[in-house]
């Protein structure tokens, strides 16, 4: 089995475009999720297409901003573009996060549901659009309907759309990683991997256990991720794992440390799925 590796921009959104591709090609990978960042959309489209080609790295799936910005989080603002970016980038794959709601009658999850159906036609066989499992970083987000791994299969269903699977996001539900895949496996398309930290931090802020708890170099945390990797292989998975820990994990700050984690991580996910 042979599944494309897969760097997400969003760990390094701080970095310009051109640098993430010469470091994805220089350690191994075989393709790039496009983060729409801010940044990123002011970028023309054929800019991207340009650096795609000159670095051999297509753009195997584009995915909604990881820095909130006004309407950030509303499917029938974000999705069309997403959509419009994925035919102009010429990538397969279209990611989009679930609305927090506390029920399908949520005027949200009506939009939500509406715009994917309408999404899905318009983007036609030329880009699949994928719904992201969200993860349980507080308490009160088991409160949210979709954030339930059995409601989103039930909404994936409905809606005849695929998932994007994010281990990190699976091993803070009740569920756990390989529960959580089991129940969503049949629609999965693409993976986010990266790991999951036991660190206990004071103050517990949220963007401070994203950077340092959730989203950890794959093999650094407490998830089985070499058991999944080898149930990937069982199960005949081949489309891409989308490399996705945080720029701290990843020692961003430097080029070279880098450059180093993002061989490692490379090395990690080839030699487990090999095994």
């Amino acid at each position: 089995m042979t599944c494309p590796l897969s760097l997400s921009t969003g760990c390094l959104a701080h970095w310009p475009l051109r640098c993430v591709f010469r470091l994805a090609r220089e350690c191994g990978f075989d393709g790039l999720e496009l983060v729409r960042t801010p940044s990123i959309a002011l970028l023309h489209p054929d800019h991207i297409r340009r650096l795609s080609d000159e670095y051999h790295l297509p753009i195997l799936s584009v995915h909604p901003s990881v820095i909130p910005y006004p309407g950030y989080d509303r499917a029938a603002r974000v999705l069309p573009r997403l959509v419009d970016l994925a035919h102009q980038v010429q990538s397969p794959t279209v990611v989009v996060h679930t609305p927090k709601v506390r029920d399908l009658a949520h005027p949200l999850a009506v939009e939500f549901v509406r715009v994917l159906r309408q999404e899905k036609a318009r983007a036609g066989p030329d880009a699949v659009i994928s719904v992201e499992n969200a993860g349980l970083y507080r308490p009160e987000d088991a409160r949210y309907w979709l954030h339930d791994v059995h409601h989103l299969r039930e909404l994936a269903d409905q809606c005849d759309v695929a998932l994007t699977f994010d281990t990190c996001h699976a091993g803070t539900s009740p569920e756990g990683l390989m529960g959580s895949y089991d129940i969503l496996r049949e629609r999965v398309l693409n993976i986010h991997l990266s790991d999951l930290s036991s660190r206990h931090l004071t103050p517990d802020w949220r963007p401070l256990r994203t950077l340092l708890v959730h989203h950890q170099m794959p093999g650094e945390g407490t998830l089985p991720l070499g058991s999944f990797l080898h149930r990937l292989t069982g199960d005949g998975y081949s489309g891409p794992i989308t490399l996705e820990p945080s720029p701290v994990a990843l020692h961003a700050y430097s080029q070279t440390r880098l450059s180093e984690r993002l061989r490692q991580a490379v090395a990690f996910i080839r030699r487990t799925l090999a095994a």
